[in-house]
């Protein structure tokens, strides 16, 4: 299983490397908006839909609200519903198995659509920025950063589980570890960048925040699959699992992100 999973992952940064620095605008969108299809193909599994015509039809379905969503321009308007939104799955989360609605199979595939569009627009605003490559690094960074920090602390320093009932292996060390570590990364960026101290704690403010939804994200993706008794949201990338096993924190941390750097005016 090992040269698999090499192979895929010296495929997906090849992907990730040529999207991010060679890829045209319309061509980046188009790109992203097929990833988030195939996610969306492997959430409606997630959901409780097992029947393959339903599944191709819900990402069909996503495909046309993507679409909608670049027509009507409101790309940078929905990321206002992420909020509310991540704070029900925080609900879900903390409260999980209790029942809260989200047993219903229609409940999830709602909450699909919304986090799987929400997530491609997030990543149209950040294109349309002309500091585009610095920002999507950044957001990368701190993804990678605070599961790469959660990582090595858990497995050092982990003791107190951080949601055993989701995901056993997790703990709160961890959690700090990734926070840490990328608070460490936002500091440098900060300093490298020459900003000022309000804007370097203001970048701080908003790693913090993107890594614990980043968390979250990836929390959420683990209720519904050990809901439904799956390992992995599919076995479409060799050794790696699904497409949603590899962007589920993208899917929370990338809304939040995007809409807190509107929020201080940085896009």
């Amino acid at each position: 299983m090992l040269l698999p999973r090499v192979l895929s992952a010296i495929v997906m940064a090849f992907f990730f490397i040529s999207a991010v620095f060679f890829l045209p605008q319309s061509a980046f969108l188009i790109s992203m908006a097929a990833v988030v299809v195939l996610a969306a193909w492997e959430w409606a599994r997630l959901s409780g839909v097992k029947a393959q015509l339903q599944r191709v039809l819900f990402s069909a379905g996503v495909a046309v609200a993507i679409l909608a969503l670049y027509v009507i321009g409101m790309t940078k308007t929905i990321l206002l519903v992420a909020p509310i939104v991540w704070l029900v799955g925080f609900l879900w989360v903390v409260n999980f198995p209790r029942p809260m609605g989200w047993q219903s199979s229609s409940i999830r595939l709602i909450f699909g659509v919304y986090i799987l569009i929400s997530t491609w627009a997030a990543l149209a605003v950040l294109k349309s920025s002309p500091d585009f490559v610095v920002w999507i690094l950044l957001l990368m960074g701190l993804i990678w950063g605070a599961d790469s920090g959660a990582y090595f602390s858990g497995k050092a320093f982990g003791k107190r589980k951080l949601a055993p009932n989701v995901s056993p292996g997790k703990s709160w060390e961890g959690v700090i570890g990734g926070v840490v570590f990328t608070q460490i990364g936002m500091l440098l960026f900060s300093i490298v960048s020459g900003f000022s101290v309000k804007q370097a704690l203001t970048m701080a403010l908003i790693a913090l925040l993107t890594v614990f939804v980043s968390v979250l994200g990836d929390l959420s993706e683990s209720m519904f699959k050990r809901h439904e008794s799956m390992k992995d949201s599919s076995n479409l990338i060799p050794g790696h699992g699904g497409v949603m096993d590899r962007v589920d924190s993208l899917t929370s941390a990338a809304p939040i992100f995007v809409l807190l750097l509107s929020m201080s005016e940085w896009l």
